[in-house]
């Protein structure tokens, strides 16, 4: 008997560039696709809600996706303070409008948040950090950043400062990414692990 087609989708919806980068490399290790996979730039967390709100309409409205019934929204961003700070994502608002309704091909809207930023997870791989740096083993202070998420992009960037590099964030950073242990912050993050493993649950249905 033939598998039933997978009306599964996914809107994957990301803050900026790094993020893009970011997400990308966990999605290329990811089963062989059997739903379609659309990710958008954000551009900023500014109106966030707005933002998101746009790009579900969008994408709706769009022809190319009229044969997605069943579409899962993910949008990664950061929280921009410590994990007691309220989420810029007003969600249930969100699931009112798309999830709620009669007949909606909506089926779920999910967040992805870092705290304090992505910037902070990319610590846990504090000696692919070094590495990428250059810097001699001998001044790694592999206990500088012992606590993650007191940590953000600020930080990074004064570390890059001090071995003659420049990080920005929301620019691209060639290569940077790439020469991190992925594995290792996967491992370390439960944020990006549900996400994955449920975006995976979602490409094997049938």
């Amino acid at each position: 008997m033939a598998k039933s087609k997978n009306t599964n989708s996914i809107l994957f919806l990301f803050e900026g560039e790094t993020e893009g980068e970011f997400y990308k490399i966990f999605f290329d290790k990811l089963p062989k696709r059997k739903i379609r996979i659309s990710p958008s730039n954000l551009k900023g967390v500014y109106g966030l809600n707005n933002k998101v709100r746009s790009k579900i309409v969008t994408y709706l409205k769009n022809s190319k996706f009229d044969d997605c019934n069943n579409i899962h929204v993910y949008v990664a961003y950061d929280r921009e303070g410590i994990r007691s700070c309220t989420p810029l994502l007003d969600k249930s608002d969100l699931v009112k409008e798309f999830v709620d309704c009669k007949n909606s091909r909506v089926a779920s809207i999910n967040e992805i948040i870092a705290t304090q930023d992505l910037e902070s997870w990319l610590f846990y791989d504090l000696e692919g950090i070094y590495k990428f740096l250059k810097v001699p083993k001998s001044k790694r202070k592999m206990n500088a950043y012992p606590n993650t998420e007191s940590v953000n992009n600020n930080h990074l960037s004064a570390l890059f400062h001090r071995y003659d590099n420049h990080y920005q964030k929301g620019s691209r950073v060639e290569g940077f990414l790439n020469s991190l242990d992925m594995e290792k912050i996967y491992g370390s993050v439960n944020e990006i692990q549900k996400a994955i493993k449920d975006i995976t649950n979602l490409i094997k249905e049938a």
